[in-house]
């Protein structure tokens, strides 16, 4: 994976996502990115009397990056690859072969405005890791999914994910 700015001086980011193997698996028939908040209970706090509402909570990324809206690789929502979510939150792709690079355009997030942060308190609130959740599927295989990190602060980072295991069918 490599995080970029794709412009100097740019707020905007670029994802690229390659799948490198296993050289058996040729391709993914389906790719969902998801950016997953800072901590995994962030949406589940009951909320308090007179402050957002669980669902608001819910809808608020809590990172410091979001998928731009409508964009993504191969989006066309004619051909069932819609793009981002209306949150930003989550991107379908129609898949990708081994050895392939996936673009996505990702776009900072801001506090919410029930919250009273500024952008500064923000930023130190949410911290600077773009969490995310790959959810990977194949014919023939078990789907699986390959959570992962990236720090927001530098251009590029390198992750290491475990390979899937093939299905009982792909045997």
């Amino acid at each position: 994976m490599e995080f970029s700015a794709p412009n100097p001086g740019s707020d905007a980011r670029r994802l690229q996502v390659t799948l490198l193997g296993p050289p058996e698996l040729r391709r993914l028939d389906a790719l969902t990115v998801t950016v997953r908040d800072d901590h995994p209970w962030r949406a589940e706090k009951t909320p308090l009397a007179g402050g957002p509402t669980q669902e608001q909570v819910a809808r608020q990324i809590w990172g410091p990056y979001r998928f731009t809206r409508g964009t993504g690789p191969g989006a066309d929502p004619g051909r069932g690859v819609p793009g981002a979510d209306e949150t930003g939150r989550s991107t379908p792709t129609g898949g990708m072969p081994v050895g392939e690079t996936l673009p996505f355009d990702m776009e900072p997030t801001w506090p919410p405005k029930w919250s009273g942060w500024s952008p500064e308190d923000w930023r130190r609130q949410i911290g600077p890791m773009l969490r995310l959740l790959l959810e990977c599927h194949r014919e023939g295989w078990e789907p699986w999914v390959l959570p992962c990190e990236i720090s927001a602060v530098h251009d590029v980072s390198e992750i290491e994910v475990p390979e899937p295991r093939p299905g009982p069918e792909a045997g």
